[in-house]
């Protein structure tokens, strides 16, 4: 992972990008990309990114990869010994951006083709605008891929938990702190914690210390201000 010595590096990882997305989540917003370079575990992980203020309040969502935004997962249905595509319920995929959305349902106006887009395939930069109103947000990404189990989030870690036994190793929480007055314009993320195995709850849990692979499905990432 290159998280402590990604500014020396970003320049180099930038030209790997090859793949973009393209999102309006707000209207009249500051144009911004993200960069994400996906790591030796980056195999179509479910992604979801989205702005809050400094206090941890949902302000709106930025990207959601399609399948968590839709409820139609690549493998969402069993049948004759085969997992189809289909509608689920996967609350263990994205618990802290799921739980996000439903508490401010009634507030948040924005519609999924917004912010929803297919997962890339490997690096990626995601063209897209942030809240002109704001000079100081956090910008916050979850990433997860299922059934990617280790020594510690094992198959039989919860017993009878349906839910986590598609997870395996919980979401990751990233967090880039942005500045719309500062004189750089590239913000990193920096993983902060994680998700509730089975998403139970939408909680940030700040250990991480028993993850592997999954601290590997994103090697670098950061948030760009368009000036």
């Amino acid at each position: 992972m290159l998280w402590q010595s990604c500014k020396t590096t970003n320049q180099t990882q930038a030209q790997a990008v090859t793949q973009e997305v393209t999102t309006s989540p707000f209207s009249n917003g500051v144009p911004a990309q993200v960069v994400v370079i996906g790591g030796q575990e980056y195999k179509y992980p479910i992604i979801a990114i989205w702005v809050e203020d400094l206090s941890g309040n949902f302000i709106g969502t930025v990207y959601a990869s399609q399948s968590i935004s839709t409820g139609i997962f690549r493998y969402g249905v069993y049948d004759k010994g085969k997992w189809l595509p289909g509608e689920r319920n996967r609350p263990a995929a994205l618990p802290r951006w799921k739980n996000l959305i439903a508490l401010n349902a009634s507030w948040v106006n924005q519609g999924v083709d917004a912010f929803s887009g297919a997962t890339p395939s490997g690096s990626f930069a995601l063209k897209t605008m942030l809240p002109s109103e704001m000079v100081e947000l956090k910008v916050v990404m979850e990433v997860n891929k299922p059934w990617d189990f280790n020594n510690y989030w094992h198959n039989n870690r919860f017993p009878g938990d349906g839910e986590y036994a598609t997870s395996g190793q919980p979401a990751l929480i990233y967090e880039a702190l942005v500045s719309m007055s500062s004189t750089g314009n590239r913000f990193y993320f920096k993983p902060v914690g994680h998700s509730n195995p089975s998403g139970a709850n939408g909680e940030v849990y700040p250990d991480i210390s028993t993850f592997t692979s999954a601290l590997k499905i994103i090697d670098n990432a950061w948030v760009e201000i368009v000036r």
